[in-house]
């Protein structure tokens, strides 16, 4: 048989390379991967003696015989279906070893295929059972739900960032518009949440959400109500909704916050007059007071009829406050009344009187920052006393 470099055998090197080189006499070129045998790669490796250059083609011609037998062994197209993979795999410079091994990690690591409705259900059972309230159950339920329609029999494993961030681009409302920005982060948040979970159930190997990134928000700052516009809204409120209403405006509470607001929360006494938050109440679940200007303590003193909520007609309800107030507001011409404009011009107009947005922020239950990036509008004290000083009659 004619001697190759593919033959594993102990080749004597020239006399001169072997004075030089004592530990390169004998070399030996071994096949060490490739395509097919047209194409296979020869790596090269050198000895002092003899005996160790022939121990090692013994060692690499049992290697080959092995895989022979091996290949041999596999059907043909498990064959073909390896070489194609590899020829897909050779643009991204990647073997075939490396693909299966980050494939296989992607694998939720308790082995289970958990459907996005069982996972569902069991996160909002967490979520009741951890006390959180039952919109924020609701609020996950409807996103993920949207983000699965037609396919909630699916594995949680099976989603991909690239389908949440599909999902969220082409979403569109009841009104046919894309996602706003805020709308845009809310709905990644939500199902981060979803996703974080199933991560720590082990039904998810990594959260897919982290590769979407939230969009850039340029905060616009709600534009402040006057105290000439309070007047007229005050004027105009209906009865049930006047002291709920005035101590969004005067005490700067959240919409949630005075909806969950009790007639007992309200501290009337020559100490000082006072709104207790309590942490049932409050979106941060803490406790707080917050002072209450005089003329809205006249008021509710006389307002002040049983033991239950301030909103009575709501029973507690933030949905039912919620929409009474847009209606009202949508019916109420000449006031630009926005969304969240009564929070901010309470925070705004009492940072003005106080100049301490640090003591603002504890009494309205937010941290100063937040109070300066996302409430914070200019004006003036003397616009801040007039604006405390509105009564209701």
């Amino acid at each position: 048989m004619r001697v190759t470099k593919r033959t594993m055998v102990p080749l004597r090197q020239s006399v001169t390379l072997a004075r030089k080189r004592p530990d390169r006499t004998w070399a030996v070129y071994f096949p060490c991967g490739g395509g097919g045998s047209s194409s296979e790669k020869v790596a090269r490796r050198f000895f002092r003696l003899k005996a160790e250059a022939e121990a090692f083609c013994a060692v690499k011609k049992a290697e080959v015989a092995s895989l022979g037998a091996l290949a041999n062994g596999l059907d043909d197209d498990v064959k073909r279906e390896a070489l194609l993979c590899v020829e897909k795999l050779k643009p991204f410079g990647v073997s075939l070893v490396v693909a299966v091994d980050w494939f296989v990690k992607a694998q939720p690591a308790s082995g289970l295929k958990v459907s996005i409705a069982d996972a569902l259900k069991v996160l909002q059972h967490r979520i009741t059972a951890d006390g959180y309230s039952k919109r924020h159950s609701r609020n996950v339920g409807q996103i993920v739900s949207s983000f699965g329609r037609g396919r909630m029999d699916e594995p949680v494993s099976a989603i991909t960032t690239h389908q949440a961030q599909s999902w969220l681009d082409s979403y569109r409302t009841r009104a046919n518009q894309p996602l706003s920005v805020v709308a845009f982060n809310t709905y990644r948040r939500y199902l981060s949440v979803f996703c974080n979970y199933c991560v720590k159930s082990g039904w998810m190997a990594s959260n897919p959400l982290v590769g979407v990134r939230p969009r850039k928000l340029v905060a616009a700052v709600p534009r402040l109500l006057s105290p000439a516009d309070l007047r007229v809204i005050l004027g105009a409120c209906p009865d049930e909704l006047k002291s709920v209403i005035a101590i969004q405006a005067l005490c700067g509470l959240r919409v949630a916050e005075s909806a969950r607001l009790k007639r007992s929360d309200v501290m009337l006494s020559d100490g000082g007059n006072y709104i207790r938050v309590s942490a049932e109440a409050a979106k941060t679940s803490r406790r707080r007071l917050t002072p209450m200007p005089e003329g809205l303590a006249e008021y509710l003193k006389g307002a002040r009829k049983d033991d239950g909520f301030v909103y009575a007609a709501g029973k507690g309800s933030v949905d039912a406050l919620q929409k009474a107030t847009v209606a009202f507001r949508s019916s109420l011409a000449g006031v630009a009344w926005h969304r969240n404009a009564m929070r901010a011009s309470a925070l705004s107009y009492r940072l003005a009187l106080t100049k301490d947005a640090a003591a603002t922020a504890f009494e309205m239950g937010n941290s100063a920052g937040v109070l300066m990036r996302d409430y914070r509008e200019l004006t003036t004290p003397a616009v801040a006393k007039d604006w405390f000083s509105v009564t209701l009659a």
